[in-house]
């Protein structure tokens, strides 16, 4: 039989290691059974001696025992290993450590941390959401990967609304009051009141939820969507499910599932894809470009257009009013949460693929987390052994001696015009490509030579360069696709999948520096930084001595001053750089822009430019900006607002006095109270428990009121909060923003407003009493 493998889950029954693996064939999904026992390698020991141990062991761990040879490759060099198979995963890493006890020391052990479920894809070379084939009596007798797939998966959106009549919601109290959902077919607004046809009347919260879980169980789509789901709606309606004693199928054998700062809510029968975690990491990783992390900023980011909101403080007033406004706001939410899904679903179904995990999995990931997924499965694929996780006594040691990045050349602050912004491609995945920088490529023999003293074997080819080159060479090739590609579905797999492979190929070079990589390696980490400080200073040289001035130079990039220069002559220059580089290697042209603005440092002694702080115009009249506040969620919104009206008003029109007058105007509406309130929201992310604070700022005192509310707080907690009038110190006003009544307007124009324009303004010589009164400050000149 040939399915799509959608997802694969593990229980333990009747005594046996059973894989749960949920299958799409044609337009049905089934689920299929497959026992499978855990394992771990050990060697540099005979049988005899490991056998004893196992006869000693297996008294208390029955099915303990040694099942043969295998051979796993350690770089280019080959051993023989024991496989000892164990009763339960769970045992795994207990029995490896009381025979590493029990042997002393005259053993290796390996791969004894490896995921039950990655285990079990690898082994079976098994491709998420690819083809697999199988033989099967009441069981899956055998499975094996079969290539890649198409798979069309069925997706619905729901979202929920609480009646909140003391502020935030608890579960506990106080009751779900609107569930909304919606797929490619229908929409459904389950509530005691409503009317029209996408309303489905209930008479209670009790059969709101039963109705719920009767329309999932109908419409029964592969993956349900929501947003920030995982946090808030799914442990609120398992709240409300215990309080009134529902039985409801959607939430049975519910998993909660925790990855670093992240958690995850696993469903037993369909995919439940939580888009707050996943829009998130496309943030980070340049997919996406949005600021905040709001439904209503998402959706505005991604289709330009405003989702209908209501202010959710008020939410239950709207409710006991019946006003109509909140059917449309409820169903504005499954809507838009749906319709960001049709965008995020293909490429994290693409992520998925490319990293060889799951698509839950995929969805819950760091990028690190995605290559590491990746390099395990080839490792496999190879027979090459897999590297243990690092202990943390190993992970603090990393962290203590970090490695020297990039090389930046800071720019002189000012406005210049005509400007050449060259990239060099894909920098550090080209020189793990080009060096061949691996773990088990050092050498001290024959090789390249790094900047920094390493070497790496040219006889050898690593499995870090060549699974990366793949990557590269794979996503080449679907560029070229995509210029010929005319069928819009078509054409949005293949972009998705090109996102996909650029996200995972720029994420290697972070995994081999990070502290918890299993292929952690200070020399290749080192390595490619200095090849990049190096071939980055050869460019800003020969700019040089081709007549050109270099502004500004940051890791991969040069910012050329055009001058009298041509666009012809610049790239001639592209050309002779590139015929000196690795053939791997390119630098290219990434734009022209007429004006730009940088700015300096905060420092009083230090003139120059700030890194990576500037705002660019190009030729098509878009502007690029980057490190200014509005790229930051740490500021307002309206500091954000303004300071990005004054850069794009110096771009285009490049005079001082309309810059002036936008932030005179907005002063003056801040003051007369026109701004609404949650434009003064500022947002801070904590990173340690409340408790832990030594330092009690703003952040931590919103984060204990929050928290004082009723509201779970803790690392990690998003803290959005207002500086208001109430309260002597600044910390003592911070409310959060469910809580803040008005704003300190003061506060907000000395403390974000000023600093945010007039790091811009002073490049135009304005200074700050210009700013406010409309006179300079002349200095002691101006009275003699």
């Amino acid at each position: 039989m040939e399915s799509i493998l959608l997802d694969v889950d593990y229980t333990y029954e009747d005594e046996k290691n059973i894989m749960v693996l949920h299958l799409k064939e044609g337009k049905k999904r089934v689920i299929k059974a497959m026992e499978y026992m855990p394992y771990f390698l050990v060697g540099d020991i005979s049988k005899e001696e490991l056998e004893n141990a196992i006869d000693l062991l297996g008294r208390e761990v029955p099915e303990l025992k040694i099942e043969g040879k295998v051979e796993r490759f350690f770089g280019d060099k080959k051993k023989e290993l024991w496989k000892v198979v164990v009763d339960t995963p769970q045992n795994v890493p207990k029995v490896k450590h009381v025979l590493k006890h029990m042997i002393e020391g005259r053993a290796s052990f390996y791969e004894f941390d490896i995921p039950f479920k990655k285990r079990f894809l690898m082994d079976h070379k098994l491709d998420p959401l690819g083809k697999v084939k199988y033989n099967e009596k009441n069981n899956i007798t055998s499975i094996q990967g079969a290539g890649e797939g198409e798979v069309e998966l069925i997706a619905g959106a729901f979202d929920i609304e609480v009646y909140n009549p003391e502020g935030i919601p608890r579960e506990e109290r106080d009751p779900i009051i609107i569930i909304t959902y919606k797929d490619n077919e229908k929409e459904y607004f389950i509530s005691t009141k409503g009317k029209g046809k996408n309303v489905v009347n209930v008479k209670d919260e009790k059969e709101l939820l039963e109705k719920f879980d009767s329309i999932i169980k109908e419409s029964n789509p592969d993956v349900l969507l929501g947003y920030n789901s995982s946090q808030f709606d799914f442990p609120y309606i398992e709240g409300r499910v215990k309080k009134l004693h529902v039985d409801m199928e959607l939430i049975e054998r519910r998993r909660k599932i925790r990855k670093g700062l992240v958690n995850g809510y696993k469903l037993r029968n369909n995919i439940h894809l939580d888009l707050y975690p996943a829009v998130r990491l496309l943030t980070t990783m340049g997919a996406i470009n949005v600021q905040r992390l709001t439904l209503k900023d998402v959706y505005k980011a991604m289709f330009g257009e405003e989702k209908l909101m209501v202010d959710r403080a008020e939410m239950w007033k709207l409710w006991d009013e019946d006003d109509d406004e909140l059917l449309d706001y409820a169903l504005g939410d499954a809507r838009a949460t749906y319709r960001i899904g049709e965008e995020v679903l293909p490429l994290e179904m693409e992520i998925a693929r490319t990293s060889k995990t799951t698509l839950f999995d995929a969805s819950l990931s760091t990028a690190g987390q995605l290559v590491e997924s990746r390099l395990m499965y080839y490792a496999a694929l190879e027979k090459h052994i897999i590297p243990p996780k690092p202990k943390e006594n190993e992970v603090k040691q990393r962290l203590e001696n970090p490695i020297e990045g990039a090389f930046v050349k800071l720019p002189e602050p000012g406005i210049y015009d005509n400007i050449a912004v060259l990239d060099f491609r894909g920098l550090y995945p080209s020189i793990i490509i080009s060096y061949n920088i691996d773990p088990y490529t050092l050498t001290d023999g024959e090789g390249y030579e790094s900047p920094s003293g390493y070497k790496f074997r040219k006889d050898y080819r690593g499995l870090v360069p060549r699974v990366l080159e793949e990557l590269l060479v794979t996503r080449a090739a679907i560029k070229k696709e995509i210029k010929k590609e005319k069928d819009k579905e078509k054409l949005k797999r293949l972009k998705a999948r090109s996102q996909a492979l650029k996200i995972l190929a720029n994420s290697f070079y972070g995994y081999l520096g990070y502290a918890r990589s299993r292929w952690y390696s200070r020399e290749c980490a080192e390595s490619v930084t200095a090849w990049g400080r190096a071939h980055i200073k050869s460019a800003i040289d020969k700019a040089k001595e081709d007549g050109f001035d270099v502004l500004y130079a940051d890791t991969d990039s040069l910012f050329l001053l055009m001058g009298k220069k041509s666009k012809e002559d610049v790239l001639k220059f592209l050309n002779k750089i590139n015929e000196s580089l690795p053939e791997k290697m390119e630098l290219e042209l990434e734009n022209f822009y007429t004006r730009a603005v940088f700015v300096s440092k905060k420092s009083k002694t230090e003139k120059r430019g700030a890194k990576k702080k500037y705002a660019m115009l190009a030729e098509d009249g878009s502007i690029k900006i980057r490190g200014f506040e509005l790229v930051r969620r740490d500021w307002s919104e309206i500091a954000r607002e303004i300071q990005k009206k004054v850069l794009e008003s110096i771009l285009k029109d490049g005079r001082k006095e309309k810059a002036i007058a936008i932030v005179r105007d907005a002063i003056k509406r801040i003051k007369e109270g026109k701004e609404s309130l949650d434009k003064f929201a500022i947002s801070t992310q904590l990173n340690k428990k409340i408790e832990n604070y030594e330092a009690i700022g703003p952040e931590v005192v919103a984060a204990k009121r929050l928290r004082d509310s009723g509201m779970p707080v803790g690392k990690g907690t998003l803290i959005r909060y207002v500086i208001t009038k109430e309260g002597k110190s600044i910390s003592d006003k911070a409310y959060p923003l469910s809580m803040a009544k008005n704003y300190d307007p003061d506060y907000y124009i000395k403390n974000q407003i000023l600093p945010a324009v007039m790091k811009i303004l002073k490049e135009l010589s304005v200074d700050e009493e210009e700013l406010l009164t409309g006179t300079k400050q002349q200095g002691l000149k101006g009275f003699f």
